[in-house]
């Protein structure tokens, strides 16, 4: 890994961008210093992570979001280096190459798994402190197939099924402490990522969106209000925040609808224990 001399805190935001060594979270790096971010790179490949930090004047690190520990040390890493932390891009992702029929393969279930939502949750949870500070934003990147079925891969949508969910979830409890987080649901898009299918797609003349287009898409749900949202990127088609059917509600016995209150606004009374 490169060695870059630490730089003073300053007033410019910090953004921290997970899997930031090739694609589109290379593209991310570079979007996001060209806005005015300085750019902490992370990517599990040393060589990678460092060339793209040295093409966005960011520094790099390196890390396997699947521990717990190493995605606290890049949060430290980001403070020791810069002062502060603006924008958490939790872009690091694997696809599971599982074939959709079964027996698991049970090394690459639990691979996919501690990369695409072990990344996640840990990320966020080592992340949304230091955001806090300075109403801090969170981006996921999710996958179109987290909305729909990718019969293709279905552990892959598994994960991203799962990454939508949880940001959908935590939003709520996020916005409180003043940090918002999105999920960005690209379709097909030319990265290694698509591994053999993409030598099919592209056959089929099938359109992918590149890198740089999920990159400017990402820079236009940080930049847009709003919490808790899962927005849209096919090619074609400008990124969109995606209309989620309304669930079903819960009937009261006499008809009327019944209300829950998922977070308490007061410690419990004595008597409201079972």
């Amino acid at each position: 890994m490169t060695e870059t001399h630490s730089q003073p805190a300053g007033t410019a935001p910090v953004a921290l961008v997970t899997g930031g060594g090739n694609g589109i979270g290379a593209a991310l790096c570079g979007k996001l210093a060209a806005a005015g971010h300085r750019v902490v790179v992370v990517d599990i490949d040393p060589e990678a992570t460092a060339m793209v930090a040295e093409s966005c004047g960011g520094i790099p690190f390196e890390a396997d979001v699947a521990d717990p520990k190493q995605n606290h040390a890049m949060v430290a890493h980001a403070l020791e280096r810069f002062g502060r932390l603006d924008v958490a891009v939790l872009n690091a992702g694997v696809s599971s190459d599982q074939p959709p029929d079964l027996p698991l393969d049970l090394d690459r279930y639990r691979r996919v798994l501690g990369v695409n939502i072990d990344g996640l949750a840990f990320g966020i949870d080592a992340a949304a402190p230091e955001l806090a500070h300075h109403g801090g934003r969170i981006l996921v990147t999710a996958s179109l197939a987290g909305l729909g079925p990718d019969q293709a891969n279905p552990l892959y949508a598994l994960t991203k099924s799962a990454a939508i969910g949880y940001v959908r979830a935590i939003a709520a409890s996020l916005e409180q402490r003043g940090v918002s987080i999105n999920a960005l649901c690209p379709g097909f898009t030319d990265t290694a990522i698509l591994g053999i299918a993409g030598r099919l797609i592209r056959k089929q003349r099938f359109p992918l969106l590149t890198p740089d287009e999920v990159a400017a898409a990402a820079l236009t749900v940080l930049t847009t209000p709003g919490t808790g949202e899962a927005w849209t990127l096919v090619a074609g088609r400008p990124t969109q925040p995606f209309a989620f059917t309304p669930l079903p509600t819960t009937l009261m016995p006499d008809g009327t609808e019944a209300r829950f209150r998922p977070f308490l606004s007061r410690a419990p009374k004595k008597e409201d224990t079972p």
